[in-house]
């Protein structure tokens, strides 16, 4: 892409990003985000970093943390309005985690039995033990390099989330090569 596609690109408006209907559209123009070059002007104002997997006997509470586990068993309560919960654990310590309005199915799916995973989440500590409730990422270990990234933060608008708009920036960023200027 030379200097006049980029000028070209930057200047499009912002729905000939795939994921921008008519709803995220709108949601953007509320930011002011009407072309692609505001959405490039729209630096992120701090961000988390999920690169380094701690041990379960290091964890600390309040933290946003990324753990290496093995999904040790389920425990779905068959009373309503009461919490999924998945024992984890390494081979020394164990970690709760915990699922509010998820379905028994999506987590035997994400957390196979005996699978390792990685989990990334807030940790907080409840009836002495440590637990992470609805993570953020769960991925198999292969997959691990989805997750262990420095992940930008953004001020969003309501109904626009931290995905959808990274999303749409690496879309940008992948179309516009480093330039030597």
């Amino acid at each position: 892409m030379n200097h006049l596609d980029i000028k070209d690109f930057v200047t499009q408006n912002i729905s000939i990003l795939s994921g921008v209907g008519n709803k995220t559209k709108k949601l953007l123009k509320n930011k002011g985000i009407e072309k692609i070059s505001d959405l490039l002007w729209n630096f992120p104002q701090g961000y988390t970093d999920r690169t380094n997997i701690q041990k379960l006997d290091k964890l600390e509470i309040g933290k946003i943390t990324t753990i290496n586990v093995k999904v040790l068993k389920y425990n779905f309560p068959r009373i309503r309005n009461l919490p999924n919960k998945v024992i984890c654990g390494d081979n020394i310590n164990k970690i709760d985690i915990i699922f509010f309005n998820s379905r028994e199915g999506y987590i035997r799916k994400v957390l196979p039995l005996n699978g390792q995973v990685i989990i990334s989440g807030k940790i907080n500590y409840y009836k002495n033990k440590y637990q992470i409730t609805n993570p953020d990422y769960i991925v198999p270990i292969e997959k691990k390099d989805y997750v262990e990234k420095i992940i930008p933060k953004y001020s969003l608008t309501e109904g626009l989330t931290e995905k959808i708009y990274r999303k749409l920036i690496e879309q940008v960023l992948i179309k516009i090569p480093n330039l030597e200027e």
